[in-house]
């Protein structure tokens, strides 16, 4: 290496130093997916001659406008960015970070997810990508394959895929551990780790596996892919017999179609989301809680959790993401299992009218699949609960009153991010304090496997005896199966497939 030039397995790539940390962006992982590629697999980038430069973000994947903002969007948007604090042998382990957005909007990009603060007081290396989201990564038209035409299912996780793949055979390059790597998701990326714990592809790629306010059971069967994509056609004005021209689209018509069909859904299908992984039979064989219950597990630990203020906003603001008023409510227990209504609504007692249909509407999609996830996966391999109730200052000033996830500027420190910035503040003590607790614990699991320091346990894995978990607040605490009740009150209960 001579400075931040570095040569990987396709040529040379030139980076940045930065404040001590060195720093590639806009780094290929798979050819631009677009005209024959679109609606295709990734495929491997080519050799390439020369010191390509490294020091640029890639374009975002295309996305509706209200959520990109000022961002370049383009369908050449396979990219990653890495953050090191050097390109040496050391072997340092890789945190790979998986930016959520309800699968229609988000990249590893954003000022949010800067990897240089994780990178330089963890010495781990740091790598944030991009992938297709919307209808170009997670809409399935094989159905109506015409006139020849390849279209193929999950474009999404087979580009997450494809950019874990280029890490184990890149990454040691850059500082990294090939055989030590993390995957790291919020939201949305918190499901795609979930999922990915379970595609077949994806085995020998990552060891461990970190999931913030996941959505485990947003994973869709063929029926209910079919039904959306029959409905995306039609806003469109496109025959099944057709298709061959969504090949030839103009994006933007792709976008405007995306938005509608994300806020019919909202009301046709409350508490789904029209974008996400589908159960193919190929890249996604099954279901993955089934998958687990089945065994199909690789030795991976899990850190899972979910945060108070996962599910509040909604209440505040018209989202097509969460149920967050009563008839919509009402909606989603009708679709998926109207016996439970009642039972579940008498868990929640006294509570407040507005708590109790956000819990409702809510706790379906965070917090009850992400409990079952762990007590599945905790029959088989190690596995460490956390429900953060911290609320900094800044939180109980914001007229949100918190955001769903977020935990991710506590691991990345981020407090100076444009979006972070209004509802949490790296100048409240408290803040300074939680965040340094929880970045030890996501760096000791990327070390160790373990998100207890070395010195001794002080958080206690997961199971269904003790169900132990870590709850995040000024001051941390480890509470037996909290929320138990309703925890109770949801087990058997019915969901979309």
């Amino acid at each position: 290496m001579i400075g931040s030039i570095v040569t990987t397995a396709k040529g040379h790539l030139q980076g940045t130093m930065e404040k001590d940390i060195y720093v590639w962006r806009g780094v290929r992982y798979a050819k631009a997916p677009v005209s024959a590629l679109r609606f295709r697999s990734p495929e491997p980038v080519e050799k390439w001659g020369g010191v390509v430069d490294a020091v640029e973000f890639g374009p975002i994947p295309p996305q509706p406008n209200d959520w990109a903002g000022t961002e370049k969007m383009d369908e050449d948007c396979l990219f990653l960015n890495i953050w090191s604090p050097r390109a040496d042998d050391k072997k340092r382990p890789v945190i790979v970070w998986i930016p959520g957005g309800a699968n229609i909007f988000g990249a590893g990009s954003i000022d949010q997810y800067n990897g240089h603060s994780l990178a330089k007081n963890g010495d781990v290396v740091v790598v944030s990508i991009n992938y297709r989201v919307g209808a170009l990564g997670y809409v399935d038209f094989t159905d109506f394959v015409d006139r020849g035409e390849t279209f193929e299912t999950n474009l999404g996780l087979r580009d997450q895929v494809a950019s874990l793949r280029w890490i184990k055979e890149n990454i040691e390059v850059f500082g990294g551990d090939p055989e030590n790597v993390s995957i790291f998701g919020e939201l949305s990326g918190g499901n795609t780790v979930t999922t990915l714990l379970t595609v077949p592809s994806a085995r020998g790629l990552f060891q461990k596996a970190i999931a913030l306010s996941p959505t485990p059971t947003s994973v869709y069967g063929k029926e209910i892919a079919q039904r959306i994509s029959e409905r995306f056609l039609q806003i469109l004005g496109i025959g099944k017999n057709e298709v061959h021209r969504l090949k030839s689209l103009p994006v933007a018509d792709i976008l405007a179609a995306s938005s509608r069909l994300l806020q019919e859904n909202s009301q046709a299908m409350p508490g789904t989301l029209p974008f996400g992984p589908v159960v193919d039979g190929d890249v996604l064989p099954d279901y993955p809680l089934e998958s687990i219950r089945s065994k199909s597990t690789e030795g991976i630990p899990l850190l899972i959790g979910t945060k108070r203020d996962d599910v509040p906003l909604f209440g505040q603001i018209e989202s097509p993401f969460i149920p967050a008023h009563a008839e919509v409510v009402e909606k989603l227990f009708e679709n998926t299992d109207p016996e439970a209504k009642g039972r579940i609504e008498n868990a929640y007692g006294s509570f407040p009218e507005k708590e109790k249909t956000l819990g409702k509407g809510g706790l379906p999609i965070y917090h009850i699949p992400s409990v079952w996830y762990a007590e599945v996966y905790s029959r088989f391999e190690k596995t460490w609960m956390y429900h953060s109730d911290c609320k900094t200052a800044a939180d109980r000033i914001s007229e949100w009153g918190g955001l769903p996830g977020l935990e991710h500027p506590f691991a990345f420190r981020n407090f100076n991010a444009t979006f972070v910035r209004r509802i949490r503040s790296d100048r409240f003590k408290s803040s300074r304090k939680v965040t340094d607790r929880i970045k030890n614990h996501w760096v000791n699991f990327a070390k160790y496997g373990d998100p207890n320091p070395p010195e001794g346990e002080i958080w206690p894995k997961y199971n269904e005896a003790n169900r132990y978990t870590m709850i995040f607040d000024k001051r941390d605490y480890i509470e037996k199966d909290p929320h138990r009740m309703i925890r109770l009150a949801w087990e058997g209960a019915k969901i979309y497939k």
